[in-house]
């Protein structure tokens, strides 16, 4: 099927597959005429329809790229009828490819529609905490492209790059040069990666147990790792939502994991056991004020301020 969604919110993963895709159906000669990029409007919509029944020029496939397509929840019939006439008829040498922040909603007749034709691939930034998933991604990465790594290497670097998309890539094509062919190993990532285990979810504990120098510490180490303030305080939130829950189900008597994980939004009831351990000493009052404290401070973030405001507001949290 010449139609794809590449959906999720790792920007990073979702547009190198995108030049994969690029790559592997355009013509490096043809690309001019045979790549084409439209914005997510009505009227950008109707122009990629007509775009992507269009026979390819010269040698190779044609590809219609609609990145961050927003229109799925508000596609008319007249959209929708085009969209079915163009799925339906689509040459085998032209490609359709929409990409989305988030999954697509099936109860949508566009989405319905859509999934009929498509090959739906994720592309989900893991959970900080989950490090099998993050050693999956290393080894997933490595095999994208074609670099070998051996278990321990990518154990290490998986510890390092978090789940930092963009490092893990960078990283990757930084040890090869050095390989040379060979295995990257354990002394390669010792010698040229920063290990640094600096996260997020570091911030959040010592938030918790109210270290202001820790607190402010990290919070320094990811702004100097240009990490965006609305990227930590989005994380913040949801892991203080996901521990005020845990919390409050203890308290009100709840014993079984699996409840908990799934009021919780945790997808693995095994996390719980360490959730538990994570919020015993801290209050669900306190939890409640860092949450509500939380949601300001993201109005302010996607309103943009200075590094000396954001720092002051994170500190604060640990007063709480």
């Amino acid at each position: 099927m010449p139609t794809y969604i590449y959906w999720g919110d790792d920007d990073y993963l979702i547009e190198r597959n995108v030049n994969k895709l690029r790559k592997q159906v355009v013509h490096p000669h043809w690309e001019t005429f045979n790549f084409s990029s439209y914005p997510p409007s009505a009227d950008s919509f109707n122009a990629a329809m007509n775009e992507i029944l269009t026979p390819p020029m010269g040698t190779g496939s044609r590809l219609v790229l609609l990145p961050n397509f927003n229109l799925l929840a508000t596609m008319n019939d007249s959209m929708l009828s085009q969209l079915e006439r163009t799925l339906v008829n689509l040459p085998s040498t032209n490609h359709l490819l929409l990409t989305l922040q988030t999954k697509p909603d099936n109860r949508l007749k566009s989405t319905k529609l859509l999934m009929k034709y498509s090959q739906v691939k994720e592309f989900q930034l893991i959970s900080a905490w989950d490090t099998q998933k993050l050693i999956d991604r290393v080894r997933d990465a490595a095999s994208f492209l074609s670099i070998p790594i051996s278990a321990p290497a990518a154990n290490l670097l998986a510890l390092a790059v978090g789940n930092n998309t963009r490092l893990l890539f960078n990283e990757l094509e930084k040890l090869s040069l050095v390989a040379i062919g060979e295995k990257i190993e354990v002394h390669h990532v010792q010698d040229l990666v920063s290990i640094t285990t600096t996260s997020t979810l570091q911030l959040a504990s010592a938030i918790c147990t109210s270290d202001t120098i820790a607190t402010t510490r990290i919070f320094t180490t990811l702004l100097d790792q240009n990490e965006p303030v609305v990227k930590i305080v989005a994380t913040l939130t949801t892991l203080f939502r996901t521990w005020l829950t845990v919390k409050a189900m203890v308290a009100e008597g709840e014993t079984d994991n699996h409840a908990i994980a799934q009021n919780a939004g945790v997808g693995n009831p095994n996390r719980v056991y360490y959730l538990k351990q994570e919020v015993a000493a801290i209050s669900i009052s306190r939890l409640k004020q860092i949450m509500y404290q939380l949601l300001e401070l993201e109005i302010l973030a996607k309103q943009g301020g200075n590094e000396s405001l954001f720092t002051s507001q994170i500190i604060s949290l640990c007063t709480q």
